[in-house]
């Protein structure tokens, strides 16, 4: 029988980490979080979640808050979100196999035994050509597009975790996707659960 994990993927923009997540996730047969966390929270919290997702994967700023209840937790929307969703990301990480994307997963789990912590990379020119097909944009908008989120991203990540985003600190696997594609990278993080004794 299989021995529970959780495998955390962060990712650049554009690099396809997403896709990889979720075609480990079907393959494995075990569940997918992202950005469906934020419905988890919203559920368990009885707030709305168009209050929250305005502020996923966003630093604290205390300047630009939209209207949510405040006997629920202290600290800015963004602050309180992260704390919510660790919360959740911790229970599901305690109570079944699963993949988790971005959200600071690897940081949260740091002490996990059984979770396997993978930041996903890729080429700039092939993150460039993977949002003009997916968002039908020039390729102006998209290289631009792409420094913006990975600000945004980086931003999230140094604020709540004191690392430096996309470095090899706290991670088991780096792959980039330029060099495997998604289902080399799957194959990466399949063997890797292999070679650790989860997964048969």
């Amino acid at each position: 029988m299989d021995k529970k994990f959780v495998v955390t993927i962060g990712r650049e923009f554009g690099s396809g980490g997403r896709e990889v997540g979720e075609k480990l996730a079907k393959q494995l047969q075990v569940a997918f979080y992202d950005k469906n966390i934020i419905d988890i929270v919203a559920e368990k919290n009885g707030i709305k979640a168009r209050y929250l997702e305005k502020e996923d994967e966003k630093a604290a700023n205390p300047f630009e808050e939209p209207y949510i209840p405040y006997g629920i937790d202290t600290g800015t929307l963004s602050e309180r979100l992260f704390r919510m969703q660790a919360k959740v990301i911790t229970e599901k990480a305690n109570t079944e196999s699963c993949v988790i994307v971005g959200r600071c997963a690897d940081y949260i789990l740091e002490e996990d035994a059984d979770a396997c912590h993978v930041f996903i990379f890729a080429d700039e020119d092939d993150r460039i050509a993977r949002i003009v097909r997916k968002r039908h944009l020039e390729e102006e908008e998209a290289y631009k597009l792409i420094k913006k989120q990975d600000k945004i991203r980086r931003s999230y990540y140094q604020f709540y975790t004191d690392r430096k985003w996309g470095t090899r600190e706290g991670k088991d696997l780096l792959i980039n996707t330029s060099a495997t594609g998604i289902d080399g990278a799957v194959a990466i993080i399949v063997q890797f659960l292999k070679s650790k004794g989860y997964i048969e």
